[in-house]
């Protein structure tokens, strides 16, 4: 959830980061020194003055969602309850919906999933 109005509808974000050096744990956007970080998203729902979207991370770096959504080359809307680039609220309103992965040690694929409830 978005504190904001997202106006397209779908899209993709390419935002480099790295530390923030002078202000850990933030993560900042940096050409010269950030690491590539990719972030797909759709828009699934605009009400109240907020946007409800699915991101679809590419690449998985530190605050990455976070950064995307409030920076101003990203989507300019940071996440609810967001206190490091936002504003806090009762929670952070970032929830995985589904997460898959190869368990490290059976190998087997794992797959969980678990609707959003908000």
């Amino acid at each position: 959830m978005l504190d904001g109005i997202v106006a397209e509808d779908v899209g993709s974000i390419d935002l480099p980061l790295r530390v923030d050096l002078e202000d850990r744990p933030r993560q900042l956007v940096c050409y010269e020194h950030g690491k590539p970080a990719q972030t797909r998203w759709e828009v699934i729902e605009r009400k109240d003055g907020q946007t409800r979207v699915h991101f679809y991370p590419i690449t998985g770096r530190t605050h990455q969602l976070r950064v995307h959504a409030a920076h101003s080359l990203g989507l300019a809307c940071p996440i609810v309850g967001d206190e490091l680039y936002g504003q806090r609220s009762t929670r952070l309103y970032l929830h995985a919906e589904r997460i898959e992965f190869r368990h490290p040690i059976s190998g087997e694929w794992l797959t969980f999933e678990l609707n959003s409830a908000f």
